[in-house]
């Protein structure tokens, strides 16, 4: 199974974080094959329930200014779900 990077995720992180109103929660889906995806606001509407999951938050924009916050511990730990995840898949 191949995994994507901290860095990969971490930037995905920082553009949702820059493009959303106050805090926002994201998930980090990873199939099979190695394809992933970040996924942002309700996971009500979350179609595609197939791979490996991870979920988080991040805090948006906050009074027309982007809050600061550590992309690459979230980047981590959503990635550390997901191989959770797998792992307990077998």
């Amino acid at each position: 199974m191949r995994f994507p990077s901290i860095k990969d995720v971490a930037k995905e992180l920082r553009d949702i974080n820059a493009n959303v109103e106050n805090e926002c929660d994201v998930r980090l889906q990873v199939y099979d094959d190695g394809a992933w995806i970040v996924r942002s606001g309700l996971s009500d509407y979350d179609q595609d329930h197939h791979g490996y999951w991870g979920a988080s938050n991040v805090p948006g924009v906050q009074g027309g200014v982007v809050k600061r916050f550590s992309s690459t511990e979230v980047a981590r730990a959503l990635l550390e779900q997901v191989k959770d995840a797998y792992h307990e898949r077998g």
